[in-house]
């Protein structure tokens, strides 16, 4: 039982996971992922993690990795994770929620637009008109939203037709064996043709094959995350990506000067 005294967070760690692009075979993001001291699992950490501070803790988590990643020399886009009620729920509203990761920003010098942060469908979004407003608040201090998990959780296409993130991200549930499975390659390819024509960039989670990639490619998919890009390292950043060059006619143009392999350096 809570003794009404604010607790300190349990100590946390991060480990850094790229996303690249497909045609240009470089960075476009780093998603820092939430750790246990000496990079064990993100559960041994948030699990000792109190409900009624579970909010200053996420908000710490994204302090500490804008601090990382100017340590770490990351000049990409940052995706942090962040339960959707830790800011729609914000005393004050969208515009105090915008100025309070606005302020974390500052603190840390770091440029606020290179700051994306990934709300999970994993939890149920009860006030979508909220959270656009949230969304349209955190534009204008230049953060990006991003809908992480998509296609796994309980939102699904109200929420994107409400919020217009950003940023997609495509739940590995629907990308692993996409190679193998016509029903998965449907449902991508539905998702492709439903953000034609918007801003939104779409991310494919859990990439682990070189058939995954090419199917995922075919259907238009430009950017990728998963373990053949790089697995998630501790306290360290991988400065380049490992992707093979898509040899099938039906492939996205690659620049042929770009070698075949790209060995990954890690800071």
């Amino acid at each position: 039982m809570s003794d009404g005294r604010e607790r300190l967070p349990p100590p946390f760690g991060i480990a850094f996971q790229p996303v690249a692009s497909v045609r240009t075979r470089r960075l476009t993001a780093q998603e820092a992922l939430v750790r246990g001291v000496g990079g064990r699992p993100a559960a041994t950490v948030l699990g000792r993690v109190e409900a009624a501070a579970r909010a200053s803790f996420e908000l710490a988590v994204v302090q500490y990795a804008m601090a990382r990643a100017l340590a770490l020399g990351i000049t990409v886009d940052l995706h942090v994770n962040l339960s959707p009620h830790v800011l729609t729920r914000t005393v004050g509203g969208a515009a105090e929620a915008a100025e309070r990761l606005l302020r974390l920003a500052e603190a840390e010098r770091f440029p606020p637009y290179r700051l994306v942060l990934e709300m999970t469908e994993g939890e149920r979004i009860d006030d979508p008109p909220r959270l656009r407003r949230l969304a349209d608040a955190a534009r204008t201090v230049n953060v990006r939203l991003a809908l992480d998990d998509f296609g796994a959780g309980y939102n699904g296409l109200g929420l994107l037709a409400e919020v217009e993130p950003d940023v997609l991200k495509i739940d590995m549930a629907l990308t692993r064996g996409i190679d193998r499975d016509r029903v998965r390659r449907s449902i991508v390819a539905g998702i492709m043709r439903m953000v034609e024509g918007t801003a939104t960039r779409v991310i494919a989670e859990g990439v682990e094959t070189v058939a995954e990639l090419a199917a995922l490619t075919d259907l238009g998919v430009e950017e990728v995350q998963g373990f053949l890009i790089g697995a998630p390292t501790y306290e360290r950043a991988i400065d380049t990506v490992t992707l093979p060059v898509l040899r099938r006619a039906e492939a996205l143009p690659l620049d042929p000067a770009l070698s075949p392999i790209v060995v990954g350096a890690i800071r």
